[in-house]
């Protein structure tokens, strides 16, 4: 009789533990919502704290690049590469490589400047593409290539040619290295990079383009964080973007994004545009309908996953870096002053902007998606919600939620 008890208690633990294992493998992402949901402050709920090791250890980052985009604007390209060479580099003594991306049709005189530029703190690559790929997959390859490369421990910036940076622009992306990420071991898993350009408006509701001030949200606090990605002088983990580069390559395929649809714009408005199924676009957000955006894959990537991004606070909205929004493929001509560009901040040093900045990472602000105040617990919560979902609705997209 004995023996029949220890047999059924046997086969009762087996039934549990194959549950449990049949639960995770049929809902992956009901462990990111509990882990979002609990009040114990754990590893899972939130990566470790920089404050147990960050603040005593080296800084360990394997390289730090500079990657510029191009194509047939001579003058804002010089200007942008002046700056550069320009910048203070000080603090930093290993050599920053710099990456010069042209689509193909590439204005010659670009090209010839390209090829002819020098630059000072290393070495100078350029990749000039033969066929015409568009704004989208020049972001997508040229990162994509870089990252792949360059291993899980590189801090990449980019910057698209109508960017203009502050001479100090290097010594934001030091101090924010030395605050929340001076190696993969306290470097926070949900950090995907820093931005040099502020938010200035809210871009994601409708209607779109309200102007925002951070100040107005976060106080006084010197920097913030945010789900929403940034693209106008940005610097991302390496690591992050090849966790992105495997979403987004399945996240650009049929039937989950049509890019057929895209060329539909010429007859239809962005609201018509029927460009993803329903199922996988991101609640009451705009760029569920941007065309040729490598951005909006961003968006649904962060989402999903509740990461961040640090964003400067500066007084009176001023940025390390700012779009000029000159006319291309997502500026029209026409829009006049646009409220996104931000004056250059010049008057702070890396010891500044360190003491400025919240000692830990966890004591940053954080804004969501439409800029109002939250957590990174919230963030997390909503984005695993989100992915439950997706997959409650779809039958055959299990390629997309592994990488997702």
């Amino acid at each position: 009789m004995r023996k029949t008890r220890v047999f059924f208690s046997v086969i009762t633990l087996l039934a549990i533990w194959v549950n449990i294992l049949l639960t995770r493998k049929l809902n992956p992402f009901a462990a990111r919502l509990k882990s979002a949901t609990t009040t114990t402050v754990t590893t899972a709920a939130f990566p470790q704290r920089p404050d147990i090791y960050c603040g005593i250890s080296e800084r360990q980052v394997d390289e730090i690049q500079i990657h510029v985009i191009g194509w047939r604007r001579l003058t804002p390209l010089a200007s942008l590469l002046n700056q550069l060479e320009k910048a203070n580099y000080d603090g930093w003594d290993i050599p920053v490589p710099l990456y010069i991306h042209l689509d193909g049709g590439a204005h010659p005189a670009v090209k010839e400047f390209g090829e002819n530029v020098s630059w000072a703190h290393g070495e100078k690559h350029i990749d000039i593409r033969e066929d015409n790929v568009g704004l989208r997959e020049m972001w997508l390859s040229s990162l994509g290539d870089a990252a792949k490369a360059a291993g899980d421990n590189t801090l990449m910036l980019m910057f698209e040619d109508d960017t203009s940076v502050s001479s100090i622009y290097f010594q934001w992306i030091l101090a924010a290295i030395d605050s929340y990420g001076r190696n993969r071991r306290c470097r926070d898993s949900n950090l995907m990079g820093f931005s040099l350009s502020p938010i200035r408006v809210e871009e994601l509701s409708p209607p779109p383009f309200i102007p925002w001030n951070s100040k107005d949200v976060v106080g006084s606090s010197f920097a913030y964080l945010s789900v929403v990605p940034s693209s106008w002088g940005v610097a991302y983990w390496s690591d992050r973007w090849n966790e992105f580069s495997d979403f987004v390559d399945v996240r650009l395929k049929p039937p989950y994004y049509n890019t057929e649809e895209e060329r539909s714009l010429i007859t239809k408005k962005y609201d018509d545009l029927r460009l993803t199924p329903e199922e996988y676009q991101i609640p009451y957000c705009r760029s569920n309908v941007w065309p040729k955006s490598w951005k909006r894959f961003m968006i649904d990537f962060m989402y999903a996953r509740g990461l961040v991004m640090l964003y400067p606070s500066l007084p009176g909205e001023m940025g390390l870096a700012t779009t000029l929004a000159l006319a291309g493929e997502h500026v029209s001509a026409d829009e006049g002053k646009n409220p996104r560009i931000a004056d250059l901040a010049t008057n702070y040093d890396y010891a500044t902007m360190t003491v400025f900045l919240p000692e830990f990472i966890m004591d940053v602000p954080v804004v969501g998606l439409h800029l109002a105040r939250t957590t990174r617990r919230e963030l997390r919560r909503i984005g695993a919600k989100f992915l439950m979902g997706v997959q409650e609705k779809c039958d055959a997209c299990d390629d997309l939620l592994r990488v997702w």
